[in-house]
C-alpha cells in the first residue's frame, strides 16, 4: 500500500511506559511527511516537464509529416498530368491519322505540331517533377541534421550526465566565490624605522 503524507501526519502509535516521547516521535513523523511531499512535488513536475518536451517534439513531428503529405500530393498531381498527358497525345495522334486520309500533307503537319506541343508540355512537367523530387530530398536532409542537432543537444544537456553537473556546480561555487568577497583582515602598520 503507497505511503503518503496525509498518513504519515496521522499515525498514531500505542503507548507504553517508558516508551518513546509523543513529541519527538510526532516531530519525526512531520518531517517525514514534508520531506516525502517535497519528493512528491519533485517528480510531478519532473513528470511535467517530459510531458511538454514529448508534446513539442510530436508538434515538430506533425509538422514535418504534413510537410511530406503536401508533397506526396504534388508528386501525385504530375503523375496524373504525365498520364493525362500520355492520353492526349496518343488521342491527337489517332485525330491525326484519321485526317490523313483526307489531307495527308495537313494533317502531317498538324501531328507533328501537336506532338512536339505535347513533349514541351512534358518537357516542363519532367523539369517540375525533377524539382520537386530535388525540393523534397533538400527537406528530408535539412530536416535530418535538425533532428540531429536536437539530439545533440539533449545528449550533451549537463543534468544527463552526473560528472558534467558535478563539474559546473563545482565552476558556480568558484563563481559565488569570487563575487563574494570574503571578510578582510586588518593589517596594522608597521612602523617606520
Amino acid at each position: 500500500m503507497p505511503l503518503f503524507p496525509l498518513d504519515i501526519r496521522h499515525q498514531e502509535f500505542s503507548g507504553q511506559m517508558f516508551g518513546y516521547s509523543k513529541k519527538e516521535v510526532r516531530a519525526f513523523l512531520e518531517q517525514v511527511a514534508s520531506e516525502v511531499e517535497e519528493f512528491q512535488k519533485q517528480q510531478e513536475k519532473e513528470l511535467a516537464r517530459r510531458a511538454q518536451m514529448q508534446y513539442e517534439v510530436k508538434q515538430e513531428a506533425l509538422q514535418a509529416g504534413s510537410a511530406v503529405e503536401d508533397l506526396k500530393r504534388r508528386e501525385e498531381l504530375i503523375s496524373r498530368t504525365l498520364v493525362f498527358a500520355e492520353k492526349t497525345k496518343a488521342d491527337i495522334v489517332a485525330n491525326a491519322r484519321k485526317e490523313a486520309e483526307n489531307i495527308i500533307h495537313e494533317s502531317e503537319l498538324k501531328a507533328k505540331r501537336a506532338i512536339h506541343e505535347a513533349k514541351q508540355y512534358l518537357s516542363v512537367l519532367e523539369h517540375q517533377y525533377l524539382q520537386l523530387k530535388e525540393q523534397k530530398r533538400q527537406f528530408l536532409l535539412q530536416f535530418r541534421v535538425e533532428l540531429q542537432t536536437f539530439q545533440d543537444r539533449i545528449g550533451k544537456d549537463p543534468l544527463l550526465s552526473k560528472d558534467s553537473e558535478l563539474m559546473l556546480d563545482t565552476e558556480f561555487r568558484q563563481i559565488k566565490e569570487e563575487i563574494v568577497p570574503k571578510p578582510e583582515t586588518k593589517e596594522t602598520p608597521q612602523p617606520k624605522g
